[in-house]
This record gives structure tokens, sequence and C-alpha cells, in this order.
């Protein structure tokens, strides 16, 4: 089945006169104009200009028994929903919710037999992307009104929205943002800080959010939330100098850069292993079998990265002090 046009014509053309308007026909006016009236009178607006996620149709659900033609008002709904998916697909909050309307409203029903054969042969999209973006334009709407949030953070918000509700989640996301300060937000430290919630019988407010995330971070359970580690402050040696004042200064002394390295070597290594520790904790329960599943080749060439990478960060944390003492001999 071949994709369908989606250009849909302005209506910004010159008003008819009364004449003109008395002659027309309902019954012979084209569906295009009718579906540009109904988008008109649906979003207050005309096809001509962009259209936000509050003119977009509440989700609603059509029955899988329903056979029957689009009505003019469905078919409206269609244009409203496929137009803002052609100007918006990397906005998870528009093309989420008009792939909503168009999924529970079944308004492909007139051009294709599934939900899923609609998205793959019209926006050549993959059905499990299409219920992601599903999922997750609701809990972008809430903590960034403004869409400045992409699908993997919304996909981490998703499952507090459902189990905690929309105050928690918006608590949460706020709460990551303050902690990360001047840090941008990733998909990573929201899963961290998701991890961190305690069960909801467990959260009396909304507003305890913000105080369960300062203490993971600060007991190294959302180590991604936890401040930069601070320089080292300059250590003076003289009091040393004076304990021993015939210790030979060419010998034993550290210069201040060589604290500073090894303070950020230090800081270094401890990131490492929090990520290792996430890392181990989020390829379990059965991932790698569902990627896999979901696509062979991209799945068996990032297993193999893992692997790969992993072999690696063993080999550069080998024991080499043999070697050094080798090498000083």
């Amino acid at each position: 089945m071949s994709r369908r046009s989606l250009a849909l014509p302005s209506t910004r053309s010159a008003e008819p006169d009364d004449a003109d308007e008395l002659e027309v026909d309902p019954e012979e006016e084209p569906a295009a104009a009718r579906s540009a009236g109904v988008v008109a009178s649906l979003t207050g607006a005309d096809l001509s200009t962009p259209l936000t996620v509050h003119q977009l149709p509440t989700p609603y659900d059509v029955a899988e028994t329903v056979t029957t033609p689009l009505n003019d008002q469905e078919r409206g709904y269609l244009d409203v929903c496929e137009r803002a998916l052609h100007g918006f697909r990397r906005s998870v909050i528009v093309a989420g919710k008009a792939l909503e309307v168009i999924n529970r409203g079944r308004l492909y029903r007139e051009t294709h037999e599934t939900f899923a054969d609609y998205v793959v042969e019209v926006w050549d999209m993959k059905r499990a992307h299409a219920y992601r973006m599903i999922e997750g334009w609701q809990p972008a709407a809430l903590v960034s009104p403004i869409g400045d949030i992409n699908e993997g953070q919304a996909r981490e918000l998703a499952p507090v929205l459902k189990e905690y509700g929309p105050e928690v989640t918006v608590s949460l996301y706020r709460g990551v943002r303050e902690l990360r300060g001047e840090r941008r937000v990733t998909a990573a430290d929201l899963s961290e800080a998701r991890a961190a919630l305690p069960p909801p019988k467990h959260l009396a407010r909304p507003d305890q959010v913000r105080d369960v995330l300062t203490v993971a971070a600060a007991d190294g359970r959302a180590p991604r939330l936890a401040p930069p580690e601070p320089k080292m402050p300059a250590q003076s040696t003289a009091d040393d100098h004076q304990a021993d004042p015939g210790a030979d200064d060419d010998q034993g002394s550290v210069s201040q850069s060589e604290v500073d390295e090894g303070a950020e070597a230090i800081a270094i290594l401890e990131a490492a292993v929090a990520q290792q520790r996430q890392i181990y904790d989020r390829v379990g329960g059965g991932v790698l079998a569902a990627a896999l599943l979901y696509d062979p080749g991209r799945g068996e060439h990032l297993r193999h990265e893992l692997r790969q990478y992993a072999s690696r960060t063993a080999y550069r944390m080998r024991d080499t002090s043999g070697d050094q003492a080798a090498d000083n001999a």
C-alpha cells in the first residue's frame, strides 16, 4: 500500500462573497475542504499555523469491532494528528500525543489493518518506538511544557508517573535538575533517581523526593546526582621540613600539582566504580534477551562492545607494581 500524501491545503484564501457562499452545495464540498474546516474548528488555527500539544484532541478509545469509515470529525482528528507528526517528529510531547489519538481512536482503519502497519508504512517507525513515544508524552508534558526533553528522559519518567502520580514525577525531575546544577540532566540521571525512590506507600509527600535524592547521592546509591568532587586544598610542607630538617628536599617531597592530580584520579576511579555498578544492575533481568529479540544485529553488536570495553578496563586496572619494581631495579 502506498504512503498517503500528508500535504494539507491552506485555508488562507480570499473569503467568498455572499452570492458565492449561497451557491455552495454542502454535499458537493470537496473532502479536503471539509477536513480543513474541521481542523480549524478543532484547533482554532488554519492549516499553515504550527500546532501545539494543547490543540491536539484528547485521546479516546474506539472498539476494535468498529469497521465503519471515518466520519468528518474523525477525519479531522486524523489530519490534525498527522500534521502534528509531520512537523514535530522529534518532539516526544506533540508526536507522542498525536500517535496516541490515532492509535486509540483507530483513525488508521480506513487504510491499514493495524496501528503497527500504519506507523511502519506511513511514518517509517517501528511499533515499539511508537509506543515508547505514546508512553512518554504525558510525563514529558508535565515536567517540561516547552518540550525541551528527549525520548530517553521521558521513558525514564513514564514509570514514575504510572506508579507515583504527577506530583512526584514533577518533584523528581526538579530535584534531579537542582542536584545536577549546571550539568545537563540525562536519562541515566533520571534512571538513578527513579531507582532511589522508596515504595509509594513510604513516600508521604511529593516534597520529600528532594531529600530522598540528596540522601541517595550522599550515600553512593545515586552517584550521578552527587556534587562534583572538590579539588584538594593546597598543603604546606613546612611542618615536615621542621620535623626533619636533615631530610633531603629532593627526595620524598610531593608537589601541589601531584596532589591535585592524585585527588582527581581518585575521583575518576570512584565515579568509574559507581558507573560499573550501575551498568551491572541495568544489564540484568533479561535485558540482553529482549534486545536480541527486538534487534538481533544491534543487540549482538552492543553485547560485543560491552564485553570489549570491560576487557579493556580490566587490562588497564591490572597490578603493574611488579613491572614498575623491575624497571626501577
